[in-house]
């Protein structure tokens, strides 16, 4: 492959825009360097990050899942309640275990409803977003649990490397942070070295021509909404460890980071394209977009107009770009009006 070649791949550009981000932004206020600032900026990565992750295996494989928020809360809110009740001295891998498996029913019913129903993926899932939440404000409770099972406490704040700050202050490199990094490297291995890894992108490239090849398409996708569901289960769980807290309110609205982040990253809206190393990368320039607005004194109500804009020219290029590279330099009708005239 040509240098040049290598220099246009999407995941080279989003990392060189990464690098001219907090460049500029680290000259403007050196703070952004600053190691508390590093470890912080990927310590909020994780929960995002997990989300992104699972929204894009649903979406490499043709589908659109919304509801990620409301399973990860919902997951997380009901173990938490389960755990205060009934095994509050459980270990914290037990607990995401938990709410993994929670996630992965709620993900299994918006794969059977997609696939049964052949319904729009968006509008089924902007249903069950709904139903998640309504049912876990009604039936489960509203409270905030602010008395959380210790295994909760102790891993908020278990640190896999410590540094010592200039003030003194120990600053370290959250845990969740090597979770984070452990699932991606699981699902690029998981997408690009296994049969039903590639499978996914050949459901969401052209599924008549899966099914004509044997694949079992259906089953593809409730798995892809099944493990979609498990992620968002464990983001919703190390939100609770992060905040030490469990609010069935929140991670409301953390859908369109989580979305503008997938396709920042290179996935195609429509499936069949994309790449879990551009979606880490996607998940970094929207939380360093975030910290820069942050660190520079832009008011916070401009992240949403910053990510909006972002969300845009991401998909608003590449069609344009394609648009004019498939009209050619002249069409055909415009050659034979010109031999016409002369």
């Amino acid at each position: 492959m040509r240098f040049r070649d290598i220099l246009l791949r999407h995941e080279v550009l989003i990392f060189l825009v990464l690098v001219l981000l907090a460049v500029t932004v680290g000259t403007i206020n050196p703070v952004f360097f600053s190691i508390f600032n590093i470890f912080s900026l990927l310590k909020n990565s994780t929960v995002i990050g997990l989300f992104a992750i699972g929204f894009f295996l649903v979406l490499v494989t043709g589908g659109l899942d919304v509801s990620f928020a409301a399973v990860g809360v919902t997951a997380m809110y009901c173990t938490v309640k389960l755990a205060v009740a009934f095994f509050p001295g459980a270990p914290f891998i037990v607990l995401c275990a938990v709410s993994a498996v929670i996630g992965v029913f709620l993900g299994l019913i918006n794969g059977l409803l997609v696939t049964k129903l052949r319904a729009p993926s968006l509008i089924v899932t902007l249903g069950t977003l709904s139903l998640f939440r309504g049912f876990l404000l009604f039936f489960v409770g509203t409270d905030v649990v602010r008395l959380v099972p210790q295994s909760i406490n102790d891993f908020a704040r278990t640190n896999v490397i410590t540094a010592t700050a200039a003030n003194g202050a120990h600053i370290g490199l959250h845990a969740s942070v090597v979770i984070f990094v452990a699932v991606t490297a699981g699902v690029f291995l998981f997408l690009r070295y296994t049969t039903l890894g590639r499978s996914f992108y050949a459901v969401g490239g052209n599924p008549i021509a899966a099914r004509r090849m044997g694949m079992n398409v259906a089953a593809i996708e409730v798995f892809a909404y099944c493990a979609a569901g498990a992620l968002a289960g464990i983001a919703g769980l190390l939100s609770a460890a992060i905040l030490r807290l469990a609010n069935p309110q929140t991670l409301v609205g953390s859908e369109l980071d989580v979305i503008a982040a997938v396709v920042l990253g290179g996935a195609a809206i429509t499936g069949g394209r994309g790449s879990v190393i551009g979606v880490f990368l996607g998940t970094l320039l929207i939380v360093l977009t975030n910290n820069s607005l942050i660190i520079l004194g832009i008011p916070s109500s401009w992240q949403k107009v910053a990510i909006g804009a972002m969300l845009i020219a991401a998909i608003g290029l590449p069609l344009l770009a394609r648009r004019r590279s498939l009209a050619g330099p002249s069409s055909p009708s415009e050659d034979l009006a010109v031999v016409t005239s002369s």
